[in-house]
Parts: C-alpha cells; structure tokens; sequence
C-alpha cells in the first residue's frame, strides 16, 4: 500500500480510490424511492407510482422544556391536488397539546384566585408563586396536569436535591405541586386524583445544619482580606470579606445582605453609663436574584442589629471608597447574585481546607451562637426574624444539651426552702 496522491488535506491510497469508486457506482444504480415535487413536503414514490406527504414540525417536551423534532408521514395519496391539500391540513392542526386540559400555570391562577378570596395573607400567596417558580425551572408551565406521572413527580425531587435546594425548600415545592393538583381535582378539572396513587418521597425536614466554627470562619474571612480579585478596576474580595463577616456576625439572609445600602447603617449611643457609641444595620428589604430586584423580607418582617467593631470598620472602609469614586449613601454595596456568592464562597473554603459551607450556615451559625451565649429568645427572636416557634423546632437539639439548667434551678428552689 502507498501514496499516490497528496495534498495538504488528504492522502490517498490505491484502496482508498477503489472503495470510493465502489460507492459513487451503486450511488448511481441506486433505485430512487421518492421524488421532490414543485411542493415541498409532497413526494412521488417511484414503487407505487402514489403520493407521500411529509410533515415535519417542532414539539416541546415539557419535562425538559426543550423543543424535539418531529416528523409524521401519509402515505399512498392518489393525486398531487391531494396530497397537497392533506399536507395544509396537517400544517393547520400543528399537532397542539389539548388546550382543554389544565396545567400547572392555570392551577396557580385558580389557587390564587381562591387564596384571595378566602383572604390568605400576602405572604403565603408570595411564598406558593415563589414556589412554583422553582418547580417551573424544571417543568413548563404549560405542562397538563394529567400528563404528570409518579415517575415524573419522583424525578422532580431529584432535580431539587441535583440543584442544590434545601430540604426544607423541598418540602415546600412538594406542598405546592401537591395543592395545586388537590385543588384542579376538587374542581374537577382531573377526572381522578393522581396524588391517590404515589407514593411521598422522604423529604428530612428541620435536617440539621452546619454551624461554622469561629477557628474556620477566621481562615475564610482571612483569605478574602489577603487575596485580591480584579474586576473591572475593583478588588471583588474587599466586597467579599465585608460580606461574610456581615453574614457571620448578623445571621442575615443572604439576599437581606445583597439588598443593603450604605444609609442602611446608622450610629446608635449606647446607655447613659456606657457613652460610646455603636452602630446597627435595618434590615427592610431583600434581594431576588431570580427578577434582579428588591421585594420585602420574609414574612415582612423588619429588623435592627447591632454590629460588632470588625464589622463597623468594614463598613467605614467601603463607604469612604464609596463617596471618593463619586457615589452617595444611597448606592448599593454589593453587585452579587445569590449564585456568584455561593460559588466564590464554597472555592473560597476549598482554597483554605475547610468543608465547602453554604451561605444559609452563616445564619445558622449566628442564631446557634446566641443561644450558646443563654439570650434571651425574645432577642433572638427580634434580631434574626425567625418566629420562637420555628427558632424552638430547628434548634431544639441546643436546648436539649441545657437540661442540667433546669435541675440546677430546681436544686436551688429546694436549698432556699
């Protein structure tokens, strides 16, 4: 075997000739089944002498909300005026999804619809709209309820685990997707219930949290004070350094903390013996990353914090550069999203050998170290803007590990008696 030809391409070899004179041979002497028509989509079958209507056209899959290429074929139609006219026909149906079924964007509006005559609070009707949301990153909206299998249904609480939701958030999506077909069933739009027939996934509410120790939370607040990352003229990690020290000292959400402003701040004098004065931060509103813009806080709830010295600094340093590129207190301090934060934040834990925490455990954290330090829940409660129930049901395993405070209150009864 050798070359008998060669440019800068290919190389040819005698076998390589032969096997390609073979092809364009029986290419030639192939029988042609079909013929083309002056109508694109109608052909004459050369074996049958008919004619063959091809009509292709799009369809969304709406599990995976991506489009899939279809094709659909008649075939042995007597005459071209037919044919043609069938292939209008098919491009006039376009093959539709049944429009009389409902879907999941229509059971929202009929459970909203009742939420608001039934005068639900603003925050439930925003937290189930929150909800679907996230069900809908991985579903349609105009998915037809009666086309949701148990399959289907089980892969979604995969899909959330996959994301990276909570399982609280979990839960909370399950709870949604269940009432909005609960409700189409009552209504009967579905002629049976099929939440009757599937079983529930294990969904581990109230799991417990990481709480961050002050020994790891020092190496990541160091990394991002000692590190640089450029960006458009900016060092990103001073930004960074001020946001989870806010997030570890606050226990803010974190979109509490990508909503602040500089006027957020304010100076505070402390008690007549004590005339140094410090600061707090209001907390009035939060960021969505998902609209890119401010709505209210969870459950609508406003809240002052006081601020230790480290963070005070912090926030003097980035204001003053603040006012010197020209800005005014009214700026935002943080350009993040929720997704930047996590990703920045969980390299930055790898980078310094500790496990990659998320930016929920600062909150943890936070609320666990006050009960540590025997607050009162009262002042947890006005500080974090949980309710006592919700701080009593996620933190109960803390209260446990204080049970010899009520036998040492008891022994002190029975000695002063």
């Amino acid at each position: 075997m050798f070359i008998v030809y060669q440019n800068d391409k290919y190389s040819y070899t005698k076998q390589n000739i032969r096997r390609r004179l073979i092809f364009m041979e029986k290419k030639k002497n192939k029988e042609i089944l079909r013929i083309s028509t002056n109508q694109p989509g109608v052909y004459k079958n050369t074996k049958t002498g008919k004619y063959d209507v091809k009509y292709c056209y799009t369809e969304v899959n709406h599990f995976t909300t991506k489009k899939e290429y279809k094709a659909k074929w008649v075939y042995g139609i007597n005459s071209y005026k037919v044919a043609v006219s069938t292939l209008a026909k098919m491009k006039g149906n376009k093959l539709r999804i049944n429009t009389e079924e409902i879907n999941l964007e229509q059971s929202l509006e009929l459970w909203i619809e009742k939420a608001e005559a039934n005068n639900f609070s603003n925050v439930s009707i925003r937290n189930t709209r929150q909800q679907f949301i996230m069900i809908t990153k991985f579903w349609s909206p105009q998915l037809a309820l009666s086309a949701i299998s148990e399959e289907n249904y089980l892969r979604l609480i995969t899909q959330c685990r996959e994301y990276g939701y909570s399982e609280e958030t979990i839960w909370n999506i399950n709870a949604c997707l269940r009432k909005l077909i609960n409700l189409a069933y009552k209504n009967r739009y579905l002629k049976e219930n099929p939440i009757d027939f599937w079983d529930s996934p294990r969904i581990k509410v109230g799991v417990k949290r990481n709480v961050i120790p002050i020994e790891e939370f020092e190496k990541l607040s160091t990394y991002f004070k000692q590190n640089e990352f450029m960006r458009l003229g900016k060092n990103c990690y001073v930004y960074y350094h001020f946001l989870v020290e806010l997030l570890y000292w606050t226990g803010m959400r974190i979109g509490e903390v990508l909503a602040l402003q500089y006027d957020d701040f304010e100076e505070c004098a402390r008690a007549v013996d004590e005339p140094v004065s410090y600061m707090r931060v209001s907390v009035t509103k939060s960021y969505n990353s998902l609209y890119k813009l401010l709505k209210g806080t969870k459950n609508d709830k406003t809240r002052k914090i006081p601020l230790p010295q480290k963070v005070i600094d912090l926030y003097r340093d980035r204001l003053k550069e603040c006012l010197l590129r020209g800005g005014n207190k009214t700026d935002s301090i943080f350009s993040f999203d929720h997704g930047a934060c996590t990703t920045v934040i969980k390299r930055a834990c790898k980078k310094v050998g500790i496990r990659e925490y998320n930016c929920h455990d600062f909150r943890h954290t936070y609320i666990s170290n006050l009960i540590k330090q025997a607050t009162p829940i009262p002042v947890i409660e006005s500080v974090s803007g949980d309710t006592q129930e919700t701080i009593f049901k996620r933190y109960s395993h803390m209260f446990e590990a204080d049970e010899y405070m009520v036998l040492k209150a008891l022994e002190a009864i029975e000695f002063h008696k």
